[in-house]
């Protein structure tokens, strides 16, 4: 495909955002959809640097290259920084795709340069309602796009399925980069306030604005939370053309999403995002006081550092869990508080094409549901009391590498053709699993039932998987931050089967907890990441109660690994074991535990 056709595509559709022939500048007209397709990649990016990009040198080199705009304007000057910047994200989102090159000082140029690019972009359009409509634009595609790839990133996906996304988004950033070349440049205005763009974009790809962080956080499907955020994208955008009190509700939404039961995340959710494009027209267009006007280069390069530290200021905490809803509040008070200071402008019209398109994202992923291939069916021939169990901690479906790897998890699943699959450390919507539902990709590649159990937050815990009919089920936390879940299953003879499995943390109290969950069952099986391996008090108090570990009958021993001496498989009384085995881990911390469990 010749640079032509992405050009000439990319023209056709900037005339489409024009009220009347030559009211803008041609850069000006440019920018919003430069805007959109910025901040699609930059979400994607977000997501991305929280698997790949770890450790606290992180952070220091996404502000330093967001930071990249300023020099840029110095160096080639106005018109040529912005269609310069915008060439070299295009190039990084075509080279993140290798899986070689995802380790962190590519990712963090990537996602520096797109917080650079989204700045340089706001900051030519000639009306920042444009540029937040944009955002919000992109926002609902992000979740759409999300959705129709099973809640996995184009990124991580192999094959076709990840390259063509890839490849469609770096012809759009390239033609978008031709036309601003070509075209005059627009009198950019803005500066430092365009720091702002950072804590709402982390807001859109990572909660709020996140299907599968809602899905978990309001206990509904992923479909469902996709429709939530594809309506409060519309909202916005609609929004957008009429006066309402915008600022006034984005916080208190907010915090509802972050402090109210799981009921009220999806109505808050839904909420905030119809709100949030108003308020960040208004907060792009404060202006600072005189003292503190800067050179442009000096504003731009301010303003992307600034704005990627906010966006981190909610991201990390989310992805290492220390206090995630304060940063939220505090993010989202000062946004407010600083839009409430800037003067509203006039009801945006509503073009055709921008509603046009909110609507499609409404469509596209029941649409793209509707052609997904039939799932992959776990095995049910339980007949003589006999079914195969599988066990693993799937370290939030990251490897030792930094890769996100939900694929390895399914292999795994079906090389051992086990009839009921626990696992633990399963991730819904994490920051640091790069935004993934593993529950909901498990269970639609399977066709399983799926049992949760939420550890200390909802977007990580325990996951049971079946074919099975499941006659009951219950869960619970434990002590720490461990999570428990008990299920009994019908086998084809008519005979019940319970399973108790956990991730738990060494300690009597966790011990009493586990045993009270397997009772006097003479068939139950206790499996999981209990925390304690052989020769630990937990493991004595396990073979006082009359329990007897799988590795031990099959003369497997213990594992050498530290990091997954507790996982374990034990019956009661009645239960046997044979064909125990460790499958290849892939590179994980912990190896699958693969056994054939027989009912006496």
């Amino acid at each position: 495909m010749s640079v032509a056709a992405p050009v000439r595509l990319t023209r056709a559709l900037v005339g489409l955002t024009r009220s009347r022939p030559g009211t803008l500048p041609s850069a000006a007209a440019t920018a919003p959809w430069l805007t959109g397709v910025a901040a699609l990649v930059a979400l994607e990016l977000l997501r991305l640097s929280g698997v790949a990009a770890r450790g606290p040198v992180a952070p220091v080199l996404v502000c330093l290259c967001a930071a990249a705009g300023g020099p840029l304007v110095w160096w080639l000057g106005s018109r040529r920084a912005l269609p310069a910047a915008v060439g070299g994200l295009a190039l990084a989102r075509l080279l993140v795709q290798l899986p070689f090159a995802r380790v962190l000082p590519v990712v963090a140029f990537a996602l520096g340069l797109a917080f650079a690019v989204l700045v340089l972009a706001v900051r030519a359009c000639a009306d920042t309602g444009r540029a937040a409509r944009a955002l919000a634009l992109a926002a609902g595609a992000d979740a759409a796009l999300r959705l129709c790839g099973d809640l996995l990133d184009p990124v991580w996906h192999r094959g076709a399925a990840g390259w063509l996304p890839a490849l469609l988004l770096a012809l759009a950033l390239a033609g978008l980069a031709w036309c601003l070349y070509q075209e005059p440049a627009a009198r950019p205005a803005g500066g430092v306030p365009l720091a702002l763009l950072g804590a709402p974009l982390a807001w859109y790809g990572l909660l709020a604005g996140s299907p599968s962080y809602l899905s978990a956080e309001a206990e509904v499907s992923a479909s469902a939370a996709g429709l939530w955020v594809a309506a409060g994208a519309l909202a916005g955008v609609w929004a957008m053309g009429e006066r309402w009190p915008a600022p006034a509700v984005l916080a208190p939404a907010l915090a509802a999403f972050v402090l109210l039961p799981g009921w009220a995340a999806c109505p808050a959710a839904a909420l905030a995002l119809a709100a949030l494009p108003a308020v960040l027209r208004r907060a792009l267009a404060l202006r600072p006081p005189a003292w503190a006007a800067l050179a442009p280069p000096y504003d731009l390069a301010l303003a992307g550092a600034a704005g990627a530290l906010g966006c981190l200021l909610v991201a990390l905490p989310l992805q290492h869990g220390v206090a995630p809803g304060a940063f939220v509040l505090i993010t989202a008070f000062g946004t407010a508080l600083a839009a409430l200071g800037a003067p509203g402008g006039p009801p945006l019209p509503r073009p055709f094409a921008p509603v046009l398109l909110a609507v499609a994202l409404l469509a596209a992923p029941p649409l793209t549901g509707a052609l997904r291939p039939a799932p992959a069916p776990l095995p049910t021939d339980t007949a003589g009391g006999i079914y195969r169990l599988l066990t693993w901690n799937v370290s939030a479906a990251v490897d030792r590498g930094g890769e996100l790897d939900p694929g390895a998890v399914l292999d795994a699943v079906e090389e051992a053709g086990a009839d009921i699959v626990v696992l633990q450390e399963v991730p819904r919507g994490l920051a640091g699993a790069g935004g993934l539902d593993l529950r909901a990709w498990l269970a639609r590649q399977l066709g399983a039932t799926a049992v949760w159990a939420p550890a200390g937050e909802p977007q990580r815990g325990t996951l049971v998987l079946t074919g099975l009919p499941v006659v009951g089920a219950e869960t619970s936390g434990l002590p720490g931050d461990g999570s428990l879940a008990a299920v009994e299953v019908r086998l084809a003879n008519g005979a019940t089967a319970r399973l108790v499995t956990a991730r738990a943390e060494p300690g009597e109290a966790t011990s009493r907890a586990l045993l009270a969950a397997v009772g006097e069952d003479p068939h139950a099986v206790l499996a999981g990441d209990l925390g304690a391996g052989p020769g630990s008090p937990e493991a004595r108090a396990a073979l006082g109660a009359g329990l007897h570990g799988a590795e031990e009958a099959a003369g497997a021993g213990s594992t050498t690994d530290a990091a997954a001496e507790g996982d374990r498989v034990l019956g009661a009384r009645d239960v046997a074991f044979g064909d125990f085995g460790r499958l290849a881990a892939r590179g994980f911390a912990h190896a699958p535990l693969a056994v054939t469990v027989y009912l006496d």
